[in-house]
C-alpha cells in the first residue's frame, strides 16, 4: 500500500503592537519627550521669579514648556490633541507658600487656586508645529505684614498638572511639571501702612543751646506725636516691629545723628528710647493700631552745640517680629 504524504503549511500571524503616542512636548528649545497614551512624563522647571502689579503677585518666569503633535509617517492629518489642566488638580504650590494664595495665568486670564479643572491651553493640530504653553504659576502678595516671603534658590514653587487627550477619543496622558526658584526673592507682602504713609515733620521750632538736655527721657525738647498703623484688608490681626532706621549719633546710638554732630534726635516709646536700627514690639487688631511716642532733641554731655539749623532724617519701618 502506498503511503501517501500531505504537506501542512503552517502561517504564523506575528502580531505587533505599538504604543500609542501623544504629543511630545519640550523646555524651550531642549530635546522632545513624548507623552505616550496612559503615561506620565514629568519635567523640572528652573523659573526666575518676578515681581507684577495689578493684582500684586510673583510671577513664575523664564523657560517655557511647548508641545506638538508626534510626528510620524502620516503628518501631516486631520488628528488633534488638546492640553487641559488636570481632571483631578492642576496646580499645587510649593510647601514654603501654602499660606499665601496662588494661581495660574492661562492664555492672559488668571485663575487664582483653586484652579478649575478641565480649562483648555492648548489645541494641537498634527502639522508638526510646536505650540507654547502659555501658562504662568503665581504668588499673590498678601495685603498684610504677617507672612513675609522669602524664596531661596532652588525652593519647589509648585507642581503643575496637565491633561493630554485627542480627538479620537483613544486615551490620555499626563504632563507633571515641577517649578524650582532659579532666584532668590525676599518681600515683605505688607501694604499696611504707619500714618498712611505720610512723613512725619518734627520741627522743634527756636531752641536755646542751654535748653538742650543730656538725657532722652528727661530734656525739655520734646514733640509728642501718634502712631496710627492700618492695614488695606480687613481682619488683620498680628504682631508687629517698628523698626527706627537712620543713621546713629557718634555719642550715643540711641539717637538719629544731625547735621549737628552734638545734637542728636531720640524716639521714646513707653518710657525707653528705641536705639536706632532697633525696633519695638507692637500689635495690629482687625486691621488698626497705633502707639504714642515722643521725639526729643538731646546734647552731647559736656557740649555746647553751635547755632543754627539741625536737620536730621529718619524712617520707621513696619515688620513682623
Amino acid at each position: 500500500m502506498k503511503q501517501r504524504y500531505g504537506a501542512v503549511t503552517l502561517i504564523a500571524m506575528i502580531g505587533v503592537t505599538t504604543t500609542a503616542r501623544a504629543v511630545d512636548c519640550r523646555e524651550d528649545t531642549g530635546p522632545w519627550r513624548t507623552l505616550f497614551t496612559m503615561g506620565d512624563i514629568h519635567m523640572q522647571l528652573p523659573v526666575n521669579l518676578r515681581l507684577e502689579a495689578a493684582p500684586d503677585r510673583i510671577s513664575l518666569v523664564g523657560k517655557r514648556i511647548e508641545c506638538r503633535h508626534t510626528i510620524d509617517p502620516q503628518t501631516p492629518s486631520a488628528r488633534t490633541d488638546y492640553l487641559d489642566t488636570g481632571r483631578d488638580w492642576s496646580w499645587r504650590v510649593g510647601a514654603k507658600f501654602v499660606e499665601q494664595g496662588t494661581g495660574l495665568q492661562i492664555n492672559g486670564t488668571l485663575y487664582n487656586t483653586p484652579v478649575p479643572l478641565r480649562i483648555r491651553s492648548n489645541t494641537i493640530p498634527d502639522n508638526a508645529s510646536p505650540y507654547l504653553v502659555d501658562i504662568t504659576p503665581y504668588i499673590l502678595t498678601r495685603n498684610s505684614p504677617e507672612t513675609p516671603i522669602d524664596i531661596r534658590i532652588g525652593d519647589i514653587l509648585g507642581v503643575l498638572r496637565l491633561l493630554q487627550t485627542n480627538k479620537a477619543g483613544s486615551g490620555t496622558s499626563q504632563l507633571t511639571i515641577t517649578y524650582i526658584a532659579n532666584n532668590n526673592l525676599s518681600v515683605s507682602p505688607s501694604t499696611c501702612t504707619i500714618n498712611n504713609n505720610n512723613p512725619i515733620e518734627i520741627d522743634f521750632g527756636d531752641v536755646h543751646q542751654f535748653s538742650i538736655g543730656t538725657d532722652p527721657l528727661t530734656t525739655s525738647i520734646r514733640s509728642d506725636r501718634r502712631l496710627i498703623y492700618s492695614c488695606p484688608d480687613a481682619g488683620i490681626t498680628t504682631p508687629i516691629t517698628i523698626t527706627y532706621k537712620g543713621i546713629a549719633s557718634p555719642f550715643n546710638i540711641n539717637l538719629l545723628a544731625t547735621t549737628n554732630s552734638d545734637v542728636g534726635t531720640a524716639l521714646i516709646r513707653a518710657g525707653t528710647a528705641i536705639q536706632v536700627n532697633g525696633s519695638f514690639l507692637t500689635h495690629i487688631t482687625n486691621s488698626f493700631g497705633g502707639d504714642d511716642v515722643t521725639f526729643s532733641l538731646v546734647k552731647r554731655t559736656g557740649s555746647l552745640p553751635t547755632s543754627g539749623p539741625v536737620i536730621g532724617s529718619g524712617v520707621l519701618v513696619m515688620g513682623v517680629p
